[in-house]
C-alpha cells in the first residue's frame, strides 16, 4: 500500500532533503575548488548533521532512512557516475545508525558509528580505485613511494605503516564530527532565532525520471555482464586482443550515452590517465629493477588506462539505465509506498532548501553554527510536509495491462462500497467488442449509468485520434461534464486515464481541478506502463499502487470504507 508515511518518514524526508543538500552546495564547492579530502569533508558533514538531528528527533530508524533518501536524490542528479556516491551515503547511514541502535544515543554511540561511517568513505575510496584502474594500482604507488624517499634521501614509514596513520587521519575526522554533531544538537536548545521559511517552491526538476530516452532492462543487465567479463579480458588477454575484442561495446556505448558520458569530457580525468601512464612506465619495475623505461610499464599503463575507460563507460550505461521507468515502479509496490512519498516530498522542498541554507564556505568555516541554523530549518519543512499530507486526499490507482481486467476489478470494488452504504460517482470506460475484438470504449456515468460512445477506431468528423482510437467529442464533453459536477461525499471513480490526458487533453484540466477543491478519496484507473507518468504528471503524493495482480477488489474497497468512516 502507498499512503500517507509515517511521521518517521516524513522526518526522514526532512533530514534526507538537508543531507542532499549540503552535499549538493558544499560538494560542489569543495570539488571546483579541488580542495583535497572533499569526499571526506562531505562525509563529516553529512555525519555531523545526522547526529545533531539525533538531538531534535529520537525516532528510532531516522538515519537510515534519511540516508536512503539523500542517496536517492544523488542517483537521480545529472552526475554522470552515480552509483559510488550512492553506496557511500548508504554505507554512512546504515553505520551510523546501527551503532546507535547498539550503545545507545549517547557519546559511544556516536562515536563507534561516526568513525566507522568515516572509515567507510576511507574503504570506499581506495575501493574505487582499484576497481577503476586494478590492483596494478597498489604496486605503481609503493614504487613511487620508493623513488620519492631515494630522490629526497630521506627514510620513510613503510607503506603499511603509512596506510595505518591514514587511517588514524579518518578516525579523526569521525571524531571531529561527533564533537560538531553533538554540540549543533546541544546548541539547539538555547536558540530562540527560528528562520523563518520562504515560500517552498514545487519544483519536480530534479525529480524528473522521465525524458525521450528509450530504456531496456536487457542493456541494464547487459551492461553488468560487459564489466564483469570486460575486466577479466583486460586482466587475462594481451591489451590489443582485449582491445579488439571490447572495442564494438565501447562504440555502442558512445553512441547511445553519448551524453552521459561526461566525464570523458572533462580534462582533469585525462590528465590523471595521462599521469597514471607517466607513472606506469617510469616506475613499474623501474625502481627495483634499476632500470626505467621498460615496455611493461606502458602495457601496464596502457591496461590501466582501457580499465578506467571501461569503468567509466559502463557505469555511465548503468546510471542511465537505473532511471527506466520499469525499475522505478519497484518504488511503487509494497514496502516502499512511504519511501517513495517521502521522497517526493523531498524533492519538492530541494531547490528552496538549497536556497536557504548558508554558503558552502560559512558551512565549512562556521559548521556548528551553520549546522545548527539548518537543523532549525527543518521544522518548518516539517510543517510543510505535514500540511501537504493532510490536504492531499487519497487517490487509489486500480493498475493492469490492457484487456487484463481492470474495469472488472473496478465494478467489484464499486458493488462492495456501495453494499456498505457508500456512494459512487464519476466515470467508467466500458470496452466494446466484435468478435473478440476491440473496437471502442462507451464512457459510463457511475452513478446513472447512462452510456455514450467514447471512442472507436473509425471515427468521424472533428474526432481527436489519440493512438488507434478516434475519441468523440460528444463523449469528451460528457466525461468533463461529469467530473466538473460531481456529487459532494461521494468516492470518484474514474476510468480511465491515459496518454490523452498526459498530453493534456481528455479528463486532464478536470482532474488538475479536482486535485484542488475535491475531499473524497478517488479511485483512478491507469494501465500499469503509464502508472509512473501519471503519478508524476499530476504531481501525486497520497496515492496507493492497488495492482491488480497483487490485490483483490475487497482490499481496495476494504480500505475506502476505513477511510470514509474516520471522515
Amino acid at each position: 500500500m502507498m499512503g500517507k508515511p509515517g511521521d518517521i518518514w516524513l522526518k526522514a524526508a526532512v533530514a534526507g532533503s538537508l543531507w542532499a543538500s549540503v552535499e549538493i552546495v558544499v560538494g560542489s564547492f569543495l570539488h571546483n575548488l579541488r580542495i583535497p579530502f572533499a569526499g571526506t569533508i562531505l562525509a563529516v558533514m553529512g555525519i555531523s548533521l545526522m547526529i545533531a538531528f539525533q538531538y531534535k528527533w529520537k525516532d528510532s530508524g531516522l538515519i537510515w532512512r534519511a540516508g536512503v533518501i539523500c542517496a536517492i536524490m544523488k542517483s537521480l542528479s545529472p552526475s554522470a557516475i552515480i552509483i559510488g556516491p550512492m553506496l557511500g551515503i548508504l554505507t554512512e547511514a546504515i553505520l551510523l545508525d546501527f551503532s546507535i541502535r547498539i550503545f545507545g544515543r549517547n557519546v559511544t554511540g556516536f562515536l563507534i558509528g561516526s568513525i566507522g561511517a568515516i572509515l567507510s568513505a576511507l574503504i570506499h575510496k581506495i575501493t574505487t580505485i582499484i576497481i577503476l584502474y586494478g590492483f596494478n594500482i597498489v604496486t605503481l604507488l609503493e614504487n613511487v613511494y620508493q623513488f620519492a624517499q631515494k630522490q629526497l634521501n630521506l627514510v620513510g614509514p613503510a607503506p603499511k605503516i603509512l596506510l595505518v596513520y591514514l587511517i588514524l587521519l579518518y578516525i579523526v575526522f569521525g571524531i571531529l564530527a561527533v564533537i560538531i554533531g553533538m554540540a549543533s544538537g546541544k546548541r539547539l536548545k538555547n536558540c530562540d532565532n527560528l528562520i523563518k521559511p520562504s515560500t517552498l517552491d514545487d519544483r519536480k526538476d530534479e525529480f524528473s525520471l522521465l525524458g525521450d530516452e528509450k530504456y531496456s532492462i536487457v542493456l541494464l543487465l547487459f551492461h553488468f555482464v560487459v564489466l564483469v567479463i570486460g575486466l577479466y579480458l583486460i586482466y587475462k588477454l594481451e591489451i590489443v586482443y582485449s582491445i579488439i575484442i571490447i572495442l564494438p561495446y565501447v562504440v555502442f556505448v558512445f553512441y547511445k550515452y553519448k551524453r552521459s558520458l561526461r566525464r570523458l569530457a572533462k580534462p582533469l580525468f585525462w590528465f590523471q590517465l595521462i599521469l597514471i601512464l607517466f607513472f606506469a612506465v617510469f616506475f613499474w619495475n623501474g625502481y627495483s629493477a634499476g632500470s626505467f623505461l621498460k615496455p611493461e610499464g606502458y602495457i601496464v599503463g596502457a591496461k590501466m588506462i582501457f580499465r578506467a575507460l571501461i569503468v567509466v563507460m559502463v557505469f555511465s550505461a548503468i546510471s542511465v539505465e537505473l532511471k527506466n521507468p520499469i525499475v522505478k515502479t519497484v518504488l511503487y509496490k509494497r514496502g516502499f509506498s512511504k519511501l517513495y512519498t517521502s521522497l517526493g516530498l523531498a524533492f519538492s522542498v530541494l531547490p528552496g532548501v538549497m536556497s536557504r541554507i548558508a554558503k558552502p564556505g560559512g558551512i565549512i568555516i562556521r559548521p556548528i553554527n551553520s549546522l545548527t541554523q539548518i537543523i532549525l530549518y527543518s521544522e518548518d519543512i516539517y510543517k510543510s510536509f505535514k500540511e501537504q499530507m493532510d490536504l492531499r486526499h487519497p487517490i487509489f490507482i486500480i493498475a493492469g495491462d490492457q484487456r487484463e481486467g481492470k474495469t472488472s476489478f473496478l465494478n467489484k470494488t464499486i458493488q462492495v462500497l456501495r453494499e456498505h452504504g457508500i456512494n459512487v460517482d464519476g466515470i467508467k470506460a466500458e470496452g466494446i467488442d466484435v468478435n473478440g475484438e476491440r473496437q471502442g470504449f462507451n464512457l459510463v456515468n457511475v452513478a446513472t449509468g447512462e452510456k455514450v460512445l467514447l471512442c472507436n477506431l473509425e471515427g468521424g468528423n472533428g474526432w481527436q485520434q489519440t493512438g488507434k482510437y478516434f475519441f468523440n467529442p460528444e463523449g469528451l464533453n460528457s466525461g468533463i461534464s461529469k467530473l466538473n459536477n460531481v456529487t459532494p461525499g461521494s468516492v470518484l471513480v474514474v476510468d480511465e486515464i491515459g496518454p490523452l490526458e498526459l498530453n493534456g487533453g481528455g479528463w486532464s484540466n478536470s482532474l488538475r481541478k479536482l486535485l484542488n477543491d475535491f475531499d473524497s478519496p478517488m479511485i483512478w484507473v491507469v494501465r500499469r506502463n503509464l502508472t509512473e507518468k501519471i503519478i508524476l504528471s499530476f504531481s501525486l503524493k497520497n496515492v496507493t499502487i492497488m495492482d491488480i495482480a497483487s490485490y483483490q477488489p475487497e482490499e481496495l474497497a476494504s480500505q475506502i470504507i476505513k477511510l470514509v468512516s474516520h471522515t
